[in-house]
């Protein structure tokens, strides 16, 4: 992957690093920050525990899994509907389609919650407004025993 340095428009590797950029690019990137917080970051998504997911799906919250489809066929949650997350674009092109409302619980769901909390993040982008990240994911599922279907 190759990002463009924007004072000459010369390519350099997104991957090489800080270390590895120019002075010139180094003194570009500094500009470009306009703020820094020494908090802790808040997210605009809700991230759950397993006992509490089981409690609003059980209710009715709807349940986005992101993970590969080898994982899903691995074991899944009954309600779940798996949407991979391959890309921002696709990813939240897929979640559009579902139509799923903007006002009611949703929870998105893969192994550990890492790529989850991403996905939870490109569905607010997608205009949904009860979003929840669950924590331990698919881990956490299975050790607490709740049911998963294959």
């Amino acid at each position: 992957m190759s990002v463009m340095n924007t004072s000459s428009h010369q390519p350099c590797l997104a991957t090489s690093g800080w270390n590895n950029i120019t002075t010139t690019q180094r003194r570009i990137r500094s500009k470009k920050i306009v703020a820094y917080q020494d908090e802790e970051e808040t997210t605009p998504y809700t991230t759950i525990g397993t006992d509490e997911a089981k409690r609003m799906i059980d209710a009715g919250a709807h349940v986005i899994d992101v993970r590969r489809p080898d994982e899903w066929n691995r074991g899944h949650i009954e309600q779940a509907e798996l949407v991979t997350i391959d890309g921002i674009y696709s990813f939240g092109k897929a979640l559009q389609d579902l139509n799923l409302p903007a006002d009611e619980d949703v929870i998105f769901v893969c192994a550990s919650g890492q790529r989850s909390a991403m996905a939870s993040e490109i569905a607010l982008l997608t205009g949904l407004h009860k979003v929840h990240n669950l924590a331990n994911g698919m881990n956490g599922w299975v050790n607490r025993r709740y049911p998963i279907e294959r």
